[in-house]
């Protein structure tokens, strides 16, 4: 049983002293800019502020490295040419602009092999490494690699450290642990010698997780117990909450394999359990000052699963409906990440393939026959690349969309409409949520969403509704698509019914109470995808459109349906009527307030 940690990596960041202070310094850079000469002195100074930015305002280095790059060029000067591509390239890093990034640090690294600066190269390839990393481990640690002997040669420890332990990130990432323990014992040795205690406690940490992917759950805690007490000494929270939040990870694993593995610790697994929930509240309630939502919705599930071994079911049913709500908070953003992860390798493949191919034109006037065979392997690594990508893109469409629907997208069948002759629809929608989200902070306002449409998305699942968006309070789910069902109208009521008892006398955490009010129709509707890259699956027609309605007239803190759900579901449920009322675009309406299964006799 193997868990799923937070690896700390060196890309960019930085404390909060840190921060003040590199701001202190751009403050001051910026006031001397005023007043400077356009000479190489001036290049220099705006390339620097450039870089300064990258671990707190990556747009506003882009502007300081852009007008470097202007007066570098005006000047003619390669090596300023050079230094602001390479600012440039870290903000667009910084951005996750990997294509950019590339094409900047390419330009750079041009200019640095044609005057034969070493150190430079190094510096440029190690960067090069760091976009790669994010999208193919082999073209990285080729660059790493690169960069790596440089080092080497010029007898820099402190890059010989840094790249050893990225190194040591991309064999961790291959699950090539062996390989991985080296590259991050070289770096935890050098950063000793160099007394760095940031690049000490990262690479420790980094150590205990490899031991702890292995099982090897004693050496795992050392290096993560020791990790913790140099991040307490820095003070960094973050660090902190991180290595708190491994440490309860891995006693849930000792608990849970400590029938299976040797118990160096002497410990039992009540105790480890005790341990794993005494370390994991601690690191979410630093996680939760700080607002950091994935570790949260990671080491909520930790928990949960620590809780439920421990035999605490309710406890750990709290803190898996935590973990699916920080879950489903970033789950759009992960798709789109992912999507757009997709998209981006295909541009630095593609990228990359074209600066070989303008090397290859050059070899073809010295040599046509070596020429044509590296044409043919590189056609066939073309296609071998495209078959892989395609597997992976079809497999990404399967998680975003359901299931029958993908599938008919992969078959290039699109656009996507069906018509459905009977479904229900039910709309939720939250009573005086835009009032209450004026009087709160963004992270409250997120937070009860997450929470409500999080535990909404557990009741769909259970009454085989599907969930067709939200718009901003208002939560929208449909029975009897994708899939056509008899039972649409009573799975839609069952689900309502479910919601109003899970709802009733709601409080946000601050004690507001807050209502809902929800809307039933059912009918025949259109049913499909659009959008061109980030495909939406949707549904049109009047039962939609009445539905809402239904909800948007509505009681708080009752389901409001109309004569067609009444009539689809009386025999089933007991409703009272109310006066008959004028619905915008439908005129005048009888409509009915759903309030329960009939009791038999």
């Amino acid at each position: 049983m193997r868990g799923i940690f937070v690896l700390l990596i060196v890309l960019f960041s930085a404390s909060v002293y840190a921060q003040k202070s590199t701001q202190a310094y751009i403050d001051s850079s910026v006031s001397v800019l005023q007043h400077s000469a356009d000479d190489t002195n001036k290049v220099n100074l705006l390339s620097s502020v450039s870089f300064a930015c990258y671990g707190i305002n990556p747009a506003s280095g882009l502007t300081y490295g852009n007008q470097a790059l202007a007066l570098a060029e005006k000047l003619n000067w390669k090596k300023g040419v050079a230094n602001a591509n390479r600012c440039l390239g870290v903000n667009q890093l910084g951005l996750s602009n990997l294509p950019s990034a590339l094409d900047h640090f390419q330009r750079s690294l041009k200019i640095y092999e044609d005057e034969n600066d070493e150190n430079n190269i190094a510096r440029i390839s190690g960067n090069i490494g760091m976009v790669y990393a994010q999208t193919n481990s082999d073209q990285a640690l080729q660059y790493y690699n690169k960069a790596l002997k440089l080092y080497e040669q010029g007898k820099d420890l402190n890059g010989i450290a840094r790249i050893s332990g990225n190194i040591g990130n991309i064999y961790y990432a291959q699950k090539k642990y062996d390989l991985a323990l080296n590259a991050y014992f070289k770096a935890l040795k050098l950063y000793d010698t160099l007394n760095d205690k940031n690049g000490i406690a990262r690479n420790i940490q980094n150590i205990g997780l490899a031991y702890s992917d292995q099982g090897k759950y004693s050496l795992a805690l050392k290096y993560n117990q020791r990790a913790l007490e140099m991040n307490i000494v820095s003070g960094d929270s973050g660090s902190i909450a991180t290595s708190m939040g491994n440490i309860g990870g891995i006693y849930r694993l000792i608990a849970a394999n400590i029938q299976s593995t040797e118990n160096e610790l002497h410990i039992t697994a009540p105790e480890a359990l005790k341990k794993a929930i005494t370390y994991l509240k601690k690191s979410i309630e630093i996680e939760q000052k700080i607002g950091a939502l994935d570790p949260l919705q990671t080491f909520y599930g930790y928990l949960s699963d620590a809780q439920k071994l421990s035999g605490n079911y309710k406890e750990a049913l709290e803190s898996y409906s935590k973990h699916i709500l920080y879950k489903d908070s970033v789950f759009s953003q992960q798709n789109a990440q992912k999507i757009a992860s997709l998209e981006t390798k295909h541009e630095l493949e593609n990228k990359d393939k074209l600066i070989q191919i303008n090397k290859l034109e050059v070899a073809k006037k010295r040599n046509e026959n070596i020429f044509f065979a590296i044409g043919i392997a590189l056609l066939f690594l073309v296609i071998v690349f495209i078959v892989r990508e395609r597997k992976k893109s079809e497999k990404l469409l399967l998680n975003i969309l359901p299931e029958k629907i993908a599938i008919r997208l992969k078959n290039k069948e699109h656009p996507i409409a069906d018509l459905f002759s009977g479904v229900s629809i039910l709309f939720i929608d939250m009573v005086g949520f835009t009032e209450f989200s004026q009087k709160r902070n963004p992270n409250e306002t997120v937070s009860l969403l997450n929470d409500v449409f999080s535990q909404f998305d557990i009741l769909a699942e259970k009454y085989g509704l599907e969930k067709i968006k939200t718009i901003g309070d208002c939560y929208m789910a449909v029975a009897g698509i994708p899939e056509q069902r008899t039972d649409h109208a009573t799975s839609a009521a069952n689900m309502a019914l479910a919601v109003k008892r899970l709802m009733n006398n709601f409080k946000s955490i601050d004690g507001t109470e807050i209502s809902f009010r929800m809307g039933l129709d059912c009918g025949q509707v259109v049913a499909g995808v659009i959008g061109q890259k980030k495909f939406t699956y949707d549904l049109w027609g009047d039962a939609v459109n009445t539905a809402s309605r239904m909800e948007s007239s509505g009681i708080a803190g009752e389901i409001q349906c109309t004569d067609n759900f009444k009539d689809a579901t009386n025999a089933y449920y007991s409703f009272t009527h109310r006066a008959p009322m004028t619905i915008k675009g439908k005129g005048s309406m009888q409509t009915w307030i759903l309030q329960g299964p009939i009791q038999k006799v």
